[in-house]
Order: C-alpha cells, then structure tokens, then sequence
C-alpha cells in the first residue's frame, strides 16, 4: 500500500508541474493579447487624434506607425552596422545604428513570435517601456525636451517580429544596454525555437 501512495504522490506531484507551466503559458499569452490590444489603440489613436497628440506634445514628433516591408533595408542609412548573434554563431538580426536612433532587422527566416517568452515579459515591459517612462518623467520634471523622449515602434506580420525601430536612445551606455537586451532575447526565443 506503502508502494501505491508513493506512486500517487509522484503523479501528483508532476500533475502540479503540469499545471504550473500551463498557468505560466496562458500568463504569457494574456500579456501578449494585452500587448496586441495596446498595439492596436496606438495604432487607432495616431491615425485618429494626430493632431490633439501633436498639440499635446507641443514641439514632440508624433508617434508614426507604418507599415512597411522588412526588405526596405537598403533604405537604411546607418553610421554603424551591429550583428546580432546567437552563441552558436547564428545571425538573429542586423542593427542600423544612426544618430540617435537604431533599427533592428530581424533575420529573413528566423520566425521569431510577438508571443515568444521572453519579448514581451522582458524586452518590451521591462526594457523599452521602462526607457520610455524614465524619459517622460525626466519631461514631467523639465529635465528633457519632450522631442528627445524615447520611444520604439514594432513592425510584426501575423505574429512574427519583422522589425525594432528605436528613436532616440540617448547616449551610447543606453545604446549598450539596448544592443545587450534585444541581442540577449532573441537569443532566448532562437533557443526555443531548437527544443
């Protein structure tokens, strides 16, 4: 009986595993709708109201969204060229450093996914956002023009990541941080794609 009970525990004990990683998956993917709900009430909000934001930002570029295919990278002129690289030596993404902004080209084939752990949890809440709110708050504080606020725009087809266009990214210990953040999460979504 002994034998039994342990063997029960054991199914249990794998059942809540089971379970946990599920909840940790429907996280995931709640947070990755909410990011696509916010995406689309940025997108009606800049083609609607474009001329309150601009009022409301005074002397502030307004937020552009186009749509526009990954293959215009001829298009980019860049100062610097930044390879983006797996540990295995793989090519995840091309990075167009100019002056005071960035583009980060994701390599043609890799299908890599909106709701692919860590890009949003990490890379847009933890890094780009949080950029982004450090800088408005330097506005609210008359620390910095409202036209030299951080800010990024996403390209993505159906669910894959095409494009990571940075505007203003500051001085080159922030353009550090973000070329070691975005390289650090592709490399763990290419990871998941192996397994």
């Amino acid at each position: 009986m002994g034998l039994d009970e342990s063997e029960e525990v054991k199914q249990l004990a794998e059942l809540k595993v089971k379970l946990q990683e599920k909840l940790e998956s429907l996280r995931e993917e709640a947070k990755t709708l909410e990011f696509l709900i916010s995406l689309v009430d940025s997108l009606l909000a800049s083609k609607s109201f474009r001329r309150i934001e601009a009022l409301q930002l005074a002397q502030a570029q307004p937020a552009q969204i186009e749509v526009e295919p990954a293959s215009r990278v001829s298009e980019v002129s860049a100062q610097e060229t930044i390879l983006l690289e797996a540990s295995d030596g793989a090519l995840l993404a091309k990075m167009y450093v100019t002056d005071g902004g960035a583009q980060v080209i994701i390599e043609p084939g890799l299908n890599l996914y909106v709701s692919t752990p860590p890009f949003q949890s990490f890379l847009v809440s933890r890094v780009l956002d949080s950029m982004k709110s450090k800088d408005l708050e330097l506005v609210r504080e008359g620390k910095l023009n409202p036209d030299r606020v951080f800010d990024y725009e996403l390209k993505i087809e159906g669910d894959a990541i095409k494009e990571i266009k940075i505007r203003n990214y500051g001085d080159k210990r922030r353009l550090r941080e973000l070329r070691t953040s975005i390289r650090w999460t592709l490399e763990k979504m290419y990871e998941k794609l192996k397994v």
